[in-house]
């Protein structure tokens, strides 16, 4: 029987307005549980409520209140009560409810953790980035020019010849400067052991276009960039502080590069290094004597004031439609392109950081969905203390208010936690993107990244407590006090909800999983590439050589004779352009024989010197006729090799052999006609992703720049070679030093790395989309399965096999699965075209891809539905009905 002494004190404590009103209704829930769950259990119930309702009275802070039938005297009351004290007493019983429930809480805390924690790391990455200015002066203003080719779709030639960007420079107002620059790596000598040093040739000064003053002497000048001009040099405030100490005396003293001497006549600002890592800059001498069809520069301008990008672009059309004109022959169809600096510098890594930011708050909604589920299913099993406090007065609002009040605690905690992993993961990615992201180095956690994770924090509360709190507002507090003994006496009005959610949940992960496969599939099509030459067991390097060209022969001839006689080194040879490497020219290909091709109709092609033993070294399977001999390097007759893809621009219904050709361009080693003598297979020379361009090779004999990449080749475990290699670059001459030493597999590995990163992180976010899905889904089932011991048991009474028992829970589980799986497929159609930028040797609708992800996700999802589904065969009917 219900203890007397506990009524009493209720009797005594409760106002008298109210206290019929509560012990009524206590009454009928009581005589509910004596039903339900027996009179020993249901007077344990209620000797609970009536502490409850004590402590309520009683405790400061927490009075009486019932809410009147008069409207006048509620909101006479709403006004004078004391909303701090509310507010207090809803986050003291929501920190009392979660500790009550810690594997609850804990698994809500590390949903919402990991949720924001990812999107704060990859927001950082893209504030840091693109929404930051770039750290120069009036940034806004920087613009870069490039050539774009009409009559070649989609190669475009960032690259600017000296003569285009004079001309451009000179017939502009829109342009205030613009300075074409390229960059090299000398050996600085002079400072100890041999080092390279980033330098940069620059047509004239650079602190003009950022509108910025040395911080010593002077900047370098347009007419110092001529041949015979003073060799002069600006160096950077660091090379200033590390190599001088910042003496004040650093002006009029000299530096050694490649053991030419260079006047310091200017020390750069501090922080100002253009373009990054740039420690030297000097005047590019020899720009006066490069043509139109050397397209070797760079370029860095400012706009003029009140000018604008569109406004400089209309200048540039009309340039290039004169000098179009005017040198048919070079700049036919050629256009140049007007950019902002910081489009130039970001290139295609905006569009695949938006791809990134959007996969991730994708995981974010996902686990905001996931938590919301796992509150609903909270909030559908505290019937009973809703209708006590429904009991007490509590209004609908009231109710819904501590629901948002919990969700509140847990996004706040949540966030605490994402917020550390957040400046672990911003970490991670800054290690891990180098060389993949620019401007990486200004990644961090600032003011405006915390400013995102609160907005994230307020987000995630309104996303995942909406749904418990409509819930609740939904539930009529009648059926509250009927059926709150009962377990399913309002399963049916959150079924809808949890449902929804869970189709969300899928749906957004299959479109995860589809984005995933396709970056793994088109990164396996990348190694997969036939590249065209034997990438194992070679090492490179390159060196830069000054001097007249037959003395840079000789000292490449030299070299490479003594590296030969290292043992393990099997071949070795030179070249200049090597495979997805740096440094070398394209231009017009002239037969001999033939009149010129008109204007719009000529066929381009990239010349690269070598040594004799090159092609030989590199594996490049030769096709017809014979590759370079040591005869050709000095011999009185030029003549090179040509590839396939030269054949069939060149010569498609002829034989190549015997002819001779012209690359028109001049860098100051001639453009004799070359004899061809042999012709090669295919290479992919500029990159993994772009077909093979036609090529010759040449003697380096007969141009020789001094700028080349020494390959070797070994036995196994080529890279062990170095020391010897080294000591014999050393031995020749010791004021040469090794740049971009690295293995050809190496070079393979930078070249598919952005598609690796990418694929990388949208796999991760893809795989935890799918770990929380099948988290939810496994909550949903485990709950209903709960929910519905009763029926199961009378089930099993009336003869269910366990087989059948299985069958209905994986089919209630799996109907969600099956519509999220069909909606997410329809929608990674549409959003998998975003990815195209990102993929290499796939379609966005990639069959294999779209056929693999609804295996992985039902399989995903069975493994989630057997755990509750095994539950329920093991329901013991005679224990399940004496429960009800």
């Amino acid at each position: 029987m219900r203890s007397s002494a506990a009524a009493r004190i209720l009797r005594l404590v409760l106002p008298r307005s109210d206290r019929r009103h509560v012990l009524n209704e206590l009454g009928e829930l009581y005589e509910c549980r004596v039903r339900s769950q027996g009179r020993e259990a249901a007077d344990r119930w209620y000797r609970r409520q009536v502490r409850t309702f004590v402590l309520r009275v009683l405790l400061p802070g927490g009075r009486w209140r019932r809410a009147s039938k008069d409207p006048g005297e509620n909101r006479e009351r709403r006004k004078t009560g004391n909303r701090l004290d509310v507010l207090w007493q809803d986050i003291r019983l929501a920190i009392r409810s979660a500790g009550k429930q810690p594997v609850f809480s804990a698994t809500v805390l590390l949903t919402i953790a990991l949720g924001i924690g990812a999107t704060t790391s990859v927001f950082s990455v893209v504030n840091g980035v693109m929404l930051q200015p770039l750290p120069y002066h009036d940034s806004g203003g920087l613009v870069t020019v490039g050539v774009d080719f009409r009559d070649r779709p989609g190669d475009i030639l960032n690259d600017m010849s000296p003569p285009d960007v004079f001309d451009v420079e000179a017939g502009s107002p829109a342009l205030e400067s613009l300075v074409g620059y390229q960059t090299r790596s000398p050996t600085l000598t002079g400072f100890g052991e041999p080092t390279l040093v980033d330098v940069t040739l620059v047509s004239k000064g650079l602190f003009e276009t950022f509108h910025l003053t040395p911080t010593l002497g002077r900047d370098l000048r347009a007419e110092e960039a001529v041949a015979n001009a003073p060799r002069v040099a600006v160096i950077s405030h660091g090379f200033w502080q590390d190599r001088f100490g910042e003496s004040d005396d650093v002006l009029g003293r000299t530096i050694d590069l490649s053991g030419v001497p260079v006047e310091i006549v200017g020390v750069a600002p501090e922080a100002f290094e253009f373009p990054v890592r740039t420690r030297v800059w000097i005047p590019q001498r020899s720009a006066r004597r490069l043509g139109r069809g050397s397209h070797t520069w760079q370029t860095i301008g400012r706009l003029a004031a009140g000018a604008t990008v569109a406004s400089a672009q209309a200048e540039a059309d009309a340039i290039a439609a004169r000098l179009s004109n005017t040198y048919p022959e070079s700049n036919f169809e050629k256009e140049f392109l007007v950019v902002p600096l910081q489009d130039r510098i970001l290139g295609d890594v905006r569009g695949a950081l938006w791809i990134l930011l959007g996969a991730v708050t994708a995981v974010l909604l996902i686990a905001c969905a996931n938590v919301a589920n796992l509150l609903l299913i909270r909030a559908s099993g505290r019937m009973e203390e809703v209708a006590v406090r429904a009991a007490l007065g509590a209004s609908r609002g009231r109710l819904a208010t501590q629901m948002m009040v919990e969700s509140g605690i847990f996004a706040v905690l949540g966030g605490v936690m994402g917020l550390l992993l957040a400046v672990g993961g911003v970490e991670l990615l800054r290690h891990t993107s180098v060389g993949i992201i620019p401007r990486v180095g200004d990644v961090a956690v600032d003011g405006g990244v915390l400013l995102f994770a609160a907005g994230l924090v307020v987000a995630v509360t309104l996303l995942f407590g909406l749904s418990p709190a409509a819930f609740l507002a939904r539930v009529p507090l009648s059926a509250n006090l009927v059926h709150a003994g009962r377990r399913a006496g309002t399963e049916s009005l959150g079924r809808r909800p949890r449902g929804v959610l869970l189709v969300l949940e899928v749906a957004m992960s299959v479109v995860l999983l589809v984005g995933a496969g396709l970056l793994i599939r088109s990164f396996g099509q990348l190694y997969a590439v036939d590249l065209g030459f034997e990438t194992r067991e070679m090492v490179r390097f390159t060196l830069s050589r000054g001097g007249q060209l037959d003395e840079v022969r000789r000292f490449y001839r030299t070299l490479e004779g003594r590296i030969a006689t290292v043992p393990g080194v099997e071949s070795v040879g030179s070249i200049y352009g090597a495979p997805l490497g740096l440094g070398h020219t394209t231009s017009v290909v002239l037969v001999a024989g033939r009149p010129e091709p008109e204007a719009g109709r000529e066929t381009y092609s990239a010349i690269r010197a070598v040594s004799p033993n090159y092609l030989e070294t590199a594996r490049i399977p030769l096709i017809r006729g014979r590759t370079l001999e040591p005869s050709d390097d000095a011999g009185p007759v030029p003549v090179g090799v040509v590839n396939q893809a030269f054949v069939r621009e060149n010569f498609p219904t002829e034989d190549p052999l015997g002819r001779r050709v012209r690359i028109r361009t001049d860098q100051g080693y001639g453009s004799p006609y070359w004899t061809i003598v042999g012709i090669v297979g295919d290479i992919r020379s500029e990159s993994i992703t772009q077909a093979p361009v036609p090529e010759i090779y040449v003697s380096h004999g007969h141009f020789g720049p001094g700028f080349m990449t020494v390959t070797v080749r070994g036995a196994r475990g080529a890279r062990r070679l170095l020391p010897a290699i080294r000591a014999e670059v050393r031995a020749l001459d010791p004021n040469t030093a090794l740049r971009s030493v690295e293995t050809v597999a190496q070079a393979v590995s930078r070249e598919v790395a952005p598609t690796g990163f990418y694929m990388l992180l949208v796999s991760v976010f893809a795989a935890l989309a799918l770990m929380l899905a099948a988290i939810g889904l496994y909550g949903v089932l485990e709950y209903l399965v709960s929910r519905r011991i009763r029926e199961i048991g009378i089930r099993v009474a009336l003869g269910a096999r366990a087989q059948e028992i299985v069958r209905m829970v994986v089919s209630d589980g799996l109907r969600p699965v099956v519509l999220g799986l069909a909606a997410g497929l329809a929608v990674s159609l549409v959003v998998g075209r975003v990815l195209e930028a990102l993929l290499f040797g796939i379609t966005p609708r990639d069959p294999w891809t779209f056929a693999a992800v609804p295996v992985v996700l039902l399989l995903a999802a069975l493994l989630a539905a057997l755990v509750p589904a095994r539950r329920a065969t093991r329901v013991d009917p005679v224990e399940a009905l004496r429960a009800e």
